[in-house]
């Protein structure tokens, strides 16, 4: 009776110790689990506040150039902008951003319309002016369509700011 005692002593105490280290890796398999989600979590939550970091600088640069206007040069950045707002981004930010998007063009056209010509005499740039003004039936759509490029370009950035502040 003696030796079954310690036997049965022996086999509790290796099953305890097989259970102990089925719940240690259990719980470290269960921590790493957490912590790569978190991580992932985080790279996702930098990546989209970087895009609307670079998405609304875009847009600013992009109203420099109209209203200086530059060569539109923004071209390739807008296009890895819209690839990664519908791939990223939430359907509200995305339609609004291609909102703001298309404001942005039709504002550009009527800007263009609504400046007097320039012309480049040896590198020097000569403006025309000429009465009656050719380009004052498009000054007060060109003011109209800024201000509402603005106001969108306003409440795209309210939503983006709402987006990160909900992830954070």
């Amino acid at each position: 009776m003696k030796d079954y005692v310690a036997a049965v002593a022996a086999v509790i105490a290796g099953i305890f110790a097989i259970a102990s280290a089925l719940i240690a890796w259990r719980l470290k398999n269960s921590s790493d689990d957490r912590t790569r989600k978190s991580s992932l979590e985080k790279e996702r939550r930098d990546e989209i506040k970087g895009l609307y970091e670079n998405t609304f600088s875009i847009f600013e640069q992009a109203i420099l150039q109209v209203q200086r206007r530059e060569q539109f040069s923004l071209a390739r950045e807008f296009s890895q902008i819209n690839a990664k707002m519908h791939l990223l981004a939430p359907q509200e930010i995305a339609d609004q951003y291609l909102k703001v998007s298309c404001l942005l063009e039709d504002w550009a056209r009527l800007h263009a319309k609504g400046s007097p010509r320039q012309l480049d005499l040896n590198g020097q740039m000569a403006t025309l002016i000429q009465s009656p003004d050719p380009t004052a039936e498009f000054k007060e759509p060109a003011k109209a369509a800024y201000e509402s490029l603005i106001a969108e370009l306003q409440n795209l950035t309210k939503a983006m700011r709402k987006e990160l502040a909900a992830d954070a």
